[in-house]
């Protein structure tokens, strides 16, 4: 994978300001294309190339910056959304425990509430060994 930062520092070195190109027929079959800068001299840039190869040239230069400082960003949201995505599965699984103990919980009570209930009804006095029945029951002991 490319080191984008260091493409941005490369392409921050080179010469700035807007690329032009220049074009010379020099009388034979070929057509000398060449960048210079837009600059007061005129810097060259690159020479006898293409034109299709000049024209890509410029586009690049004029593209690349943006293009990669999205690349970093598009990078850095995506480490985001992958940490979020874990938190949001830990998150998950301590709800499923929770919800786990809860459950285990309302089992007991209704547990507790049934044998409280069928004592209850079979006339059966609160003793000791009743409250014991229940708590144990509840979990309680």
């Amino acid at each position: 994978m490319r080191n984008l930062k260091k493409d941005l520092e490369i392409y921050k070195g080179v010469t700035q300001g807007k690329w032009s190109i220049s074009t010379r027929d020099n009388n034979s079959h070929y057509i000398e294309h060449s960048i210079f800068s837009d600059d007061d001299q005129g810097t060259p840039i690159a020479t006898d190339m293409y034109k299709r190869d000049a024209d890509f040239l410029i586009a690049a230069h004029e593209g690349f910056a943006e293009v990669i400082e999205r690349a970093i960003a598009a990078e850095a949201e995506v480490e985001k959304l992958r940490k979020q995505r874990t938190e949001d599965i830990e998150l998950m699984e301590e709800t499923v425990e929770a919800q786990k103990l809860a459950l285990a919980t309302i089992i007991k009570l209704r547990k507790a509430l049934a044998l409280a209930h069928s004592m209850i009804l079979g006339g059966e006095q609160h003793t000791e060994q009743s409250r014991q029945v229940i708590e144990g029951a509840l979990g309680l002991r």
